[in-house]
């Protein structure tokens, strides 16, 4: 209560009783300094540690309470008893006290009392106490160490006890050469020393330790029940503060495990980059071109099934990398068990368990959230391993770390997937050299006996084969089978049947990467199973120079491997090159052709997948129109009735539907199966991603070959068909692909710039042509009115004699002009037996009636008929005379530079649009493979011809009533049709009916190549202005404020024009076409 009373390691009962209240605040890290400052063990959670600290801070007040206020407690004396009694102890106590009492809390009452200089006859002993006294307060060494600065203390006295009646020589500073033994003893001087001294060890874990704190205190608050530490049985405990319970090993009699037998680093149990040296004793990683981002993992070949057995493992090696990308290179070890066949990733398989250097423990694939340890050091600790599967220990079916013989946290139990099978140590690292040691002696004294799993029972283990015993010549295989027919399905089966072989391929890298704790982005593109996109933001990985290197290394390392690349086995050069990585004889070179007609166990499977995938479409369907109908009649039901305990009913309802939902479906998958058609046509499973993209299959899917003997390979194995069926089988897969496989590098040839230019100068013609003749009946309309205003003026000026002869020769000389009128007609005329089709009759040409929309299906015509015979030419390839429908609109974007839009056609697919110009161009029914109907010199007339009578054939089905006949094409304002490069002269008509029932027509030219006559801003129209009848009717020309523009190859010429109507008599009847 005064201050005075200290306890044995430094505080007074009120501090005792505060701290034990305060402890639930403190944080992992600083429960962890106090543990070490009494000198306690650190080992376990915040729970654990508090419990600890409190039941040790209970002893102190107790202790405190004892003694008299004023006296220090003395320690208790182990060694040999002073002739002197208690005074030499009790001095020795209170010289010691002020080296290990914590400077007093600010506001405590009263305070250290500063102890009195030594009584005359005593000397105060600067340096170590003697050996019964360095006995009995061993656990004050930690803070004794701590006084590393005052290195001024005296040696030990050779005899056990200290004559009380002489002074002990004096020790002289070896550093400053001054006599301590004299000096008086300061306690503020040494309470200041101890705090500068303790504030210093705060910032250097600080600075070593910066982020553990937070991440240790969040971690530790979290509650992991997956994890939470399992407490040895109360029988079983024992008074060690450490609760060990594992008893010595007995002896055992049995057989030990021969010497050399237990193997590590060995194939096919470790990565690419373990590379094992000094026998297996030391664990190195190759860590240059990508391997530094990959974990190295390697099995040992002895498992343990009964016993308790430890393994070692020291860090002699850490590697700090470059890095290179955005990925950050690490350090980090893992050790403990898993079973034979599952993976050597200790994270990935549900069959392993182990510890990380990090403090984290992984158990069946599951990382646990709080450390449960603290991180490995570096350069000297050793890491012990235990595995108990001894059924009479407390601590059965448990796995331990240790650390220079101290456990460092409680046995974590094994999962239940891996008791009671065999458990192989195994190891993984990156970037680390590491050193290991399987016995038969331990590096280290562990609390306990225990042996190592070289010195084990033959009885208790199981020792691995290695593909080593074989004596034979480790093979490399080719795998050869076709894209999208059942490649890796073959090897996911083969693998499993064969673990010893170590698959090289793009798809197992990224699998190793992603195991390797790589992060994978979220957005990335699938790609291909040859050649999937990595996006690891890894340079060397994301741009495979890695594939590349691990090809150069594989030969080094005698192991059995399977070469999966489906391209580069498919090509007859790249074969050549991945067997020169294997040659000079050191393996046997193997093709295994999987080309043809599958197994019938691997046809089954392919069914199966195909049949489950079938039952669920129909499962989700009939699901989905049940519960359409459930809720349509609940909706009804409750729109009829109103009831008080409709709720209750309602439930009782939605559970008897449900029940009969559910029978439904279960029902519905039942009674699906496959139809003869689709088992016959199912050899392969489906599959989400595709071998090889469009792209690299279109570019070198012809010069796919098989293997054989002459090509360097010790053997060719056919495992589905024979060498020639296998043959057949890929000649004929190679031509169907040939007319249904894009080519993607293929150019416009000659023969298409040629063709193409002429047609864009013809076309322009016709389009002229076309526009003059649509042109004339304005022009003689106009000289009409001009003659009609003139005799108007002269029958006003003055009466005129025989009026009525030059009017009868004036009506002959109208009636003169319409019987000319009615004369040019082509319908009598056969678009196919006309000589000239640009005079047929008086100048008249074969496309005088065309429209907007029969020049846009002219060029159409044309350019499908361009460039099918254009694909054949430049492909010049026999067995690709044409190509698919689907393909359509590739190959008319590649050659014209434009979209193919069928939309604008009035269509919603290819083949209704080619349905349209079926007398151009065909589909043939079983491949859809365009099938032109003219010559490739046919001149363009005939496509004039052929739009011509298929206009005459849509007018006549539309006037009988068809309406279908009608197209229904679609123009963006502002464009037109008719050429390439500059322009194609396409307008467009927009028919209104105006007031009086009457039609308003208007024609929208385009920009370059619009037949001559039309205005392309603001167009030329024809409006019918009147009453609800009349046998003619008034019909103005308004010129647009530009007045009239004449368009020729682009170019246009704008004449200036008054914008005043001119009046003209038309013949025309309401709704015609205009003149």
């Amino acid at each position: 209560q005064d201050g005075a009373s200290v306890s044995a390691r430094g505080f007074g009962p009120c501090r005792v009783l505060a701290m034990a209240e305060d402890l639930e605040k403190l944080t992992v890290v600083q429960l962890k300094e106090k543990l070490k400052e009494q000198s306690l063990p650190v080992s376990g959670n915040k729970p654990d540690l508090i419990e600890r600290l409190r039941e040790h801070l209970a002893k102190q007040e107790q202790q405190a309470a004892d003694v008299p206020a004023g006296e220090a407690q003395a320690p208790e004396s182990t060694g040999a008893a002073e002739e002197d009694g208690d005074q030499p102890a009790q001095a020795d106590a209170e010289q010691e006290a002020p080296l290990a009492e914590d400077p007093p809390a600010e506001g405590e009452a009263g305070g250290a009392e500063e102890k009195p200089p030594p009584a005359e006859g005593e000397e105060e002993l600067s340096g170590e106490g003697p050996p019964d006294q360095e006995e009995e307060e061993e656990g004050d060494e930690r803070k004794a160490d701590d006084y590393q600065g005052e290195d001024d203390r005296a040696d030990e006295p050779q005899e056990g006890e200290y004559d009380r009646g002489e002074d002990p020589e004096p020790q002289v500073d070896e550093q400053e050469g001054r006599d301590d033994s004299h000096m008086d003893y300061d306690p503020e001087e040494v309470k200041a020393d101890y705090d500068a001294q303790e504030d210093a060890k705060d910032e250097d874990m600080k600075d070593e330790d910066k982020d553990v704190a937070f991440k240790e205190e969040e971690k530790e608050d979290a509650k992991d029940q997956y994890f939470e530490e399992e407490k040895p049985s109360e029988a079983g405990r024992s008074e060690d503060p450490r609760g060990e319970v594992e008893q010595d090993a007995p002896e055992d009699p049995r057989v030990r495990l021969a010497a050399g037998a237990l193997q590590v680093g060995a194939a096919p149990e470790a990565t690419l980059n373990c590379a094992p040296a000094c026998g297996g004793k030391i664990l190195m990683a190759l860590c240059d071109g990508g391997f530094q981002h990959l974990t190295a993992a390697t099995r040992a070949s002895v498992g343990i099934k009964a016993g308790r057995y430890l393994f070692e493992c020291r860090i002699v090696e850490n590697r700090l990398m470059n890095e290179s990308g955005k990925v950050r290179v690490k350090q980090h070890v893992c050790l403990g068990f898993s079973t034979k066949g599952s993976s050597i990733m200790l994270g990935d398989s549900a069959e392993g368990i182990g510890f990380d250097s990090e403090g984290y423990f992984v158990k069946a694939g599951e990382w646990s959230r709080n450390r449960l340890t603290s991180r490995f050091a570096h350069y000297g600790p050793v890491y012990g391993v235990l595995l108990n599967l001894d059924p009479g220990s407390p601590n059965m079916n448990t796995v331990s770390v240790f650390c220079d013989g101290e456990r460092l946290c409680r046995p974590q139990t094994l999962p239940e997937s891996m008791r009671g099978k065999v458990l192989y140590p195994t190891i993984n690292y990156k970037n680390m050299t590491l050193q290991v040691n399987f016995g038969p002696s331990s590096w280290v004294k562990m609390p306990f006996m225990c042996r190592m799993l070289q010195d084990a029972a033959v009885d208790d283990v199981e020792l691995a084969a290695s593909s080593a015993d074989s004596g034979s010549k480790p093979e490399v295989l080719f795998p050869i089978g076709l894209p999208d027919q059942g490649t890796f399905e073959w090897l996911d089966g083969f693998l499993k049947e064969n673990p010893k072989f170590t698959e090289l391929s793009n798809r197992s890298l990224l699998e190793w990467g992603v195991k390797s704790g790589l992060y994978r982005s979220r957005n990335a593109w699938p790609g291909c199973n040859d050649k999937p996109d990595m996006n690891f933001g890894v340079r060397e990985i994301d741009e495979y120079n890695l594939q590349s290197l691990i090809h150069s290394v594989a030969p080094m390392l005698p192991r059995d491997y399977i070469v999966m690349e489906v391209r580069n086995n498919l090509l007859r050069e790249e074969r050549a090159k991945s067997l020169a990585n294997f040659a000079g004889g050191a393996f046997r070179r193997v093709a295994v052709v999987v080309v043809g007609e599958p197994t019938a166990a691997f046809k089954a499977k392919a069914q199966g997948q195909t049949l489950e995938e079938k039952r669920k479409k129909v499962g989700a369907e009939v699901r989905r129109q049940k519960e359409a109908d459930a809720r349509a009649r609940r909706e009804k039901k409750a729109a009829e009735e109103k009831k008080e305990n409709g709720e209750g009913d309602a439930k009782v309802v939605e559970e008897e539907e449900e029940e009969d939902l559910e029978g439904a479906v279960l029902k519905a998958e039942e009674v699906c199966q496959l139809t003869d058609e689709e088992m016959k046509a199912c050899w392969f499973p489906l599959k989400d991603n595709e071998d090889l993209t469009k792209k690299e299959l279109g570019r070198h899917f012809s010069s796919f070959t098989l293997p054989d003997t002459a090509e360097g390979f010790d053997e060719v194995r056919y495992l589905w068909q024979g060498e020639s069926e296998a043959a057949e089988y890929l000649k004929a897969w190679v031509s169907e692909r040939k007319l249904t496989q894009r080519v993607d590098d293929l150019q416009p040839g000659a023969h298409f710039k040629e063709q193409v230019a002429a047609w864009n100068d013809q076309l322009q013609e016709w389009r002229r042509r076309h526009g003059e003749r649509r042109d004339l009946p304005r022009r003689r309309g106009g000289e009409k009115n001009r003659r009609l205003e003139k005799k108007d003026e002269r029958r006003e000026g003055e009466d005129v004699p025989g009026n009525g002869k030059d009017e009868q020769g004036e009506g002959q000389e109208h009636a003169g002009e319409e019987v000319e009128e009615e004369e040019i007609t082509l319908d009598a005329v056969d678009p196919m037996c006309v000589e000239d089709i640009l005079d047929i009759c008086s100048g008249e040409p074969l496309f005088a009636n065309f429209s907007w929309e029969d020049w846009a299906m002219l060029t159409l015509r044309f350019e499908l008929h361009l460039l099918v015979h254009s694909y054949r030419l430049d492909v010049n390839d026999p067995e690709r005379p044409s190509f698919a429908e689907s393909q359509l609109s590739f190959y008319y974007d590649k050659y014209f530079k434009k979209q193919l839009s069928v939309k604008h056609f009035g269509v919603n697919s290819n083949l209704e649009l080619l349905a349209l110009v079926r007398d151009t161009i065909e589909v043939t029914p079983k491949k859809l493979i365009l099938d032109p109907q003219l010559s490739v010199d046919a001149p363009f007339d005939i496509f004039v011809r052929l739009t011509e009578e298929h206009r005459r054939d849509r007018q006549c089905r539309f006037d009988l009533g068809d309406e279908s006949a009608q197209l229904r094409l679609q123009q963006e304002r502002g464009r037109s049709g008719g050429q390439h490069q500059g322009g194609d002269g396409r307008g467009q008509y927009q028919r209104q009916h105006a007031s009086g029932g009457h039609q308003q027509q208007r024609y929208d030219g385009g920009r370059g190549g619009q037949p001559a006559g039309y205005n392309g801003q603001s167009g030329y129209s024809s409006r019918g202005d009147g009453g609800s009848g009349g046998g003619s009717q008034s019909g103005g020309h308004r010129g647009g404020s530009g007045g009239a523009s004449h368009s020729s190859r682009g170019k246009s010429a704008i004449g200036q024009g008054s914008g005043q109507a001119s009046r003209y008599s038309s013949g025309a009847q309401a709704g015609g076409a205009p003149p």
